[in-house]
C-alpha cells in the first residue's frame, strides 16, 4: 500500500458509444464484465477485465445530461478518470492534502451500482486530473 491508502482499480473511458471499444479491447484479450445502467449518474457502464492489463469500464451516456457529456462532446473518446479503492477514502484525501497536493471534490460519495452499491467519489488532484475512489474493496470479478 501507499502513503495515500489507495491501490488502483481500473482506468475510466469515457465513449459516445460504446461498441468499438468493445470491440478493440476484446481483440486485446479483454473479457466482458458486469455491464448496467446507473440512474445516480446517469451513465450507461460496462467492466472490462484483463489477466495482465488494467481493467477498464467503459463509460457512455444515457438520456438526458450526464458528467461525461463535456469530454465526449470535446473528443469523442478518452480515458478521463483513475480509478482507485480506499477503506477510508476521506483518510486518503486527507494525506494527499497533507502531502501538499491540491484536491478537490468534483462529486460527494454515492452508492455505484457497478460495484455493489459501494460508495464512490470523484476528486480532481490539481496537475494530476481526476480520480475516482470506491470506498472499499468490490466483489471479486473476472480478470480483475
Amino acid at each position: 500500500m501507499n502513503r495515500f491508502g489507495l491501490k488502483f482499480h481500473h482506468f475510466g473511458l469515457a465513449v459516445s458509444k460504446p461498441e468499438t471499444a468493445f470491440l478493440y479491447l476484446e481483440a486485446l484479450g479483454y473479457t466482458a464484465g458486469p455491464a448496467m445502467f446507473d440512474p445516480l449518474q446517469n451513465v450507461n457502464l460496462a467492466m472490462r477485465y484483463h489477466d495482465e492489463m488494467p481493467a477498464v469500464e467503459v463509460i457512455w451516456p444515457a438520456e438526458g445530461p450526464s458528467p461525461i457529456d463535456s469530454f465526449v462532446k470535446r473528443g469523442g473518446t478518452m480515458i478521463y478518470h483513475l480509478c482507485y479503492t480506499a477503506e477510508d477514502p476521506a483518510a486518503s484525501v486527507a494525506a494527499m492534502e497533507a502531502a501538499g497536493f491540491g484536491v478537490f471534490p468534483v462529486s460527494p460519495a454515492k452508492p455505484a451500482v457497478l460495484f455493489g452499491g459501494l460508495e464512490v467519489s470523484f476528486h480532481s488532484v490539481l496537475d494530476f486530473g481526476l480520480i475516482e475512489i470506491i470506498r472499499g474493496e468490490p466483489a471479486a470479478t473476472q480478470g480483475g
